[in-house]
């Protein structure tokens, strides 16, 4: 049995998801789909929309064969590692040979391209990256001005779409495990469904009216919606700003640590700005950005640290697969891929404590950003609530 992977966030999962989906199933010619998914936070730097189990069931009912976690130090550690750990967990799996993303350019020789330069830095690149940076450009910005002038008929576009980008990040990837898989690329039409703007409808809460949810269910399946809205009435709705207090509480009371001393732009400017995300709009300069102050000020909340990441990196990425959901016919998928990984496949609470050294590590960690990220909605239910967690089967 060979699958194809994708690589997703489905915050939430829309019809643009769906779409790529089964692009992929065209594309790659594979009857079943892996998806490696982040988990309670994303990759932006902020809580999940809705939780890592109902995502998993959301995409499971979108096709998904198998979904699996990526480890949360990577999920908010920049689109570079974001994209490593997926590409490395999917080439773990033993099953997935080939890998497919969408982008805005729809070409994937120019994606490849970008992607082999980032991975070998030639010197040509690594001139136009080093002045870039004296200029004052933050690096993603001068990353991209490297990219165009080592890519000679690359268009502006190709450079400044987040989807490229990622798959940029991919194909790097790629390059520097030695092709591993196949890939491929689905077109992402402009103008489609934004996840941005559907979760602004979901976290006006008590003030959504059925006006907003029927402009939103077009969107999307009723499946999604449906688990959307029962999030909304048990109040299971996490958002960035729940994390205001712990943040204001580390920040004055620990010797954190954020990077070119970023911690003391956020105390100079907290007295200023009561809530969490008027504060990050404040710290917000032309070398910050937006997302990598937000996801400096996650990272102090989950006490996400780049030592243990430098620590797993150095022992080769994720120490394990671990599924958060299959669908019932993709059980013998699951055996298949159990027997031929290369890392421990947990899908149960006794598997999860055989783990030892990083591995263990890694996932205690989950376990904690798991307890945190219910403290928004005031469910902890106990420490380690998700260790008693099922597998979601559909």
């Amino acid at each position: 049995m060979k699958a194809a992977g994708v690589i997703v966030e489905f915050n939430p999962l829309h019809s643009g998801h769906i779409e790529h989906l089964r692009e992929t199933t065209r594309l790659t010619g594979r009857e079943y789909t892996i998806a490696v998914m982040s988990g309670n936070f994303v990759q932006r730097g902020e809580p999940a929309i809705c939780d890592k189990w109902h995502r998993t069931r959301m995409a499971l009912l979108a096709g998904v064969d198998i979904v699996i976690e990526i480890p949360v130090n990577y999920v908010v550690s920049g689109a570079d590692y974001f994209a490593r750990a997926g590409v490395r967990l999917l080439a773990a799996t033993g099953v997935v040979d080939r890998l497919c993303f969408g982008s805005e350019a729809g070409d994937l020789t120019h994606i490849k391209e970008a992607g082999r330069v980032l991975a070998h830095e030639p010197d040509e690149y690594k001139t136009a990256l080093k002045s870039a940076l004296a200029m004052g450009h933050s690096f993603a910005a001068a990353r991209g001005t490297a990219l165009a002038a080592t890519l000679k008929n690359a268009s502006p576009e190709l450079l400044t779409k987040p989807n490229n980008g990622l798959g940029m990040e991919y194909c790097k990837a790629l390059w520097q495990m030695g092709q591993p898989m196949e890939v491929y690329t689905s077109f992402r039409q402009a103008g489609g469904p934004s996840a941005t703007a559907i979760r602004k409808v979901i976290t006006n809460g008590q003030q959504t009216t059925d006006a907003a949810y029927a402009a939103i269910s077009q969107h999307m399946p009723a499946y999604v919606l449906e688990i959307i809205k029962n999030t909304l009435r048990t109040s299971e709705l996490a958002k960035l700003d729940d994390y205001n207090d712990i943040f204001r509480y580390l920040l004055f009371t620990k010797d954190i640590e954020m990077g070119e001393g970023l911690q003391h732009r956020f105390r100079n400017l907290a007295h200023q700005h009561h809530s969490l995300t008027a504060l990050l709009d404040a710290v917000k300069t032309k070398r910050y950005t937006y997302t990598r102050i937000q996801r400096a000020a996650l990272g102090v909340v989950l006490g996400t640290h780049p030592a243990d990441l430098t620590a797993y990196e150095d022992a080769g990425g994720p120490a394990y697969i671990r599924v958060l959901g299959f669908r019932r016919e993709a059980s013998n998928l699951l055996g298949e891929m159990t027997s031929k990984a290369t890392l421990p496949v947990i899908t149960h609470g006794k598997a999860m404590d055989n783990l030892t050294g990083l591995a263990a590590k890694m996932l205690a960690k989950e376990f904690e950003v798991g307890d945190i990220y219910r403290l928004a909605f005031g469910k902890i239910k106990g420490y380690r609530h998700e260790r008693s967690m099922p597998v979601v089967i559909v």
